[in-house]
This record gives C-alpha cells, structure tokens and sequence, in this order.
C-alpha cells in the first residue's frame, strides 16, 4: 500500500507500508527549489487559492487522467495570466466553459477554463505576467467554482507539480524548469536585474519596496526612502507569508513576489502606481503627477522610459519594467 500525505509546502511526508510494517521518508523543504523558480519565473500559479486536483489524479472511475491542476477560491475571485503572452482564444468551449488560451513563447500554451462569462481579455490581445484575466467561475459543467489550469508545450501537456502545495499564490512561481522559455515571462526586452537592499540603504528603490509593502498590507509609518528597522520587519513578515528564506533583505526572489503590475486605468492599485509615479519623477525626471491613479500622463511617461530603456513599449508596469526601474 502506498499513501501520500499532502502537507505545508516546507515538508511532505510518504508513508509505505507492506502489511503492518510502515516507513516515513521525509523530503526535504522545497523552498529553496521555489526560490530558484521563482528567480527563473517561466510560469506563475494562475491564482490565490487552494489546489483541489492534481496532475495525474484519475478520472471516470480510473478511465482518464487528469493533465493540469484545479485551484479554487472564491467565485468572481481572479485569474492571473501565469506567463506573458498573446491571447488566442477566449470564448466559451463545450466541456470548459469560458476559457482563456494564452500563447508563449517555445510553442508553450497556457490554458484556463471555468471562468465567468464577462472575461477580461479577447483574442489578440498581449497580456502580463499576473495580468487579471478572468474571473473564477463554473461554466461548462455541474462543478463547484474553480480553474482548470494546464500548460502545453507543442501541443503536449506538461507536468506541473501541484501535488506539493495545499495552498498557492499568483505571485509565486511554479517549482519547475520550462525548457526553451529565456528570461522570467514578464513583459519582454533588454536584460536587467533585481538589485539587493537591506538594513541602511537609502534611495529612489527603497521608497519603491515601502510603497509595494504597502500594497501587500504592510501599515508604514514612514515613506522616506531609508531601509531601516521599520522596513526590514515589514519585509520579514512578508517573506515568512510567502514561504521565502526570513532574512529581511530584499534580493531577487523577494522582489519577484514583492513587485505589483501597474497595466492600466482600469487596473491600477493605488500605492504600487504610487510606486511607479514616484520612480518615474524622482528617479527617471518625468514631469508627472505622483498620485496613484494610472492616466495618460503616467503611460506616456511609462512608454518612454521603456522605450529609452529597450524594453517592448506597451505602457504597462510589468515585471521587466519594475526591474529596469529599480536595476542599480
């Protein structure tokens, strides 16, 4: 008999037994697998939520496998595109729903079925890692609310590890390699890099991590673009709540779960456009208003940093923008 146990991220535990005799094999953490998946970044989890189904799970009494995962929420929570690319298919299809198809590049696809009807993209249109594409729902069957997520690379499924979380976030990284995938699927361009700050540094970035904690929840007292000790245990409780190593220092796997999109007027959180208002005049010289609201005077201002800093010019605060902004 083989049982599997499914626990925290951190540790899983497999019981085998033969007749009464049992042994416990402990593996070991996966963080620091998710850490350099996360520095990667090929695809993101799809949502906030719960992993229900898993790859290779049975269906139909054993007569079909299941090839993606199912994550749940809450209905009308959101969905988030796991990787940058162009949409090529949002319509609802017979067994799927509504669904979402996104394509990447290396012949990659992303897939995500069972959304609500109003989707928030159409066919043609490019899209952001961690861009909100829909919105969970049950469409195409008799289910519980969820999303049907599976990636295909050519037409052929690929395995994703879904069996060792109980609980995901949209802001991390799936812990696997993606072959053919370069950079970390974000919005595309020159090569830059997640600086490290930590206790003592000062700077245009360091009031960049204050506003973005602020945006995950994090109360600051003070904007003043100094690391100090208000910053460095804002950061630690932000990275114990997202299963990185608790150091304090914001360094490339904190920032990829740290940084927040910036992608229109119609999805513009107020203090990570902040953020990105406040880097742009302060640290780039753009004559602009520093108010949390995305309008046309921001993306102008977001195109031509991109342009002169040669990344694809879309107007959008993606990952490889923030990083460019922030790269010292």
């Amino acid at each position: 008999m083989f049982q599997f146990m499914r626990q925290s991220p951190s540790r899983r535990t497999f019981l085998t037994a033969v007749g009464t005799a049992a042994t416990t094999l402990t593996i070991p953490s996966l963080t620091s697998e998710r850490a350099a998946a996360s520095d990667s970044g090929d695809f993101a989890w799809p949502i906030t939520g719960t992993i229900t189904s898993t790859y290779y799970d049975t269906r139909d009494g054993g007569t079909r496998t299941h090839r993606g995962i199912d994550a749940d929420r809450y209905t009308g929570d959101p969905i988030y595109a796991a990787r940058a690319g162009t949409v090529s298919t949002a319509s609802y299809t017979s067994g799927y729903g509504y669904r979402v198809v996104i394509d990447h590049e290396s012949g990659y696809q992303s897939r995500y079925a069972h959304c609500q009807s109003d989707l928030k993209v159409s066919v043609g249109d490019t899209v952001e890692k961690h861009e909100h594409i829909a919105d969970i729902g049950s469409s195409g069957g008799d289910y519980a609310a969820h999303v049907h997520f599976d990636i295909k690379r050519d037409g052929e499924y690929q395995y994703i590890p879904g069996e060792y979380y109980d609980s995901i976030s949209h802001t991390d990284a799936i812990p696997k390699d993606f072959p053919g995938l370069s950079g970390s699927g974000g919005d595309g361009g020159a090569a830059y890099s997640w600086p490290t700050y930590a206790d003592g540094d000062s700077g245009e970035s360091v009031y960049s991590i204050q506003y973005l904690l602020e945006d995950h929840g994090y109360a600051l007292d003070y904007h003043d673009g100094i690391y100090g000790s208000e910053v460095e245990t804002a950061v630690e409780d932000f990275q114990a709540s997202r299963g990185l190593a608790v150091d304090g220092v914001v360094g490339p796997n904190t920032w990829e779960s740290l940084y927040v999109p910036v992608l229109s007027a119609s999805d513009d959180p107020y203090w990570a456009t902040y953020g990105a208002q406040h880097h742009l005049r302060d640290g780039e010289g753009y004559s602009i208003s520093v108010d949390g609201y995305y309008g046309s005077e921001t993306k102008n201002a977001v195109e031509s940093f991109q342009s002169s800093a040669g990344l694809a010019v879309d107007g959008k605060v993606g990952h490889d923008t923030w990083q460019a902004l922030v790269d010292i």
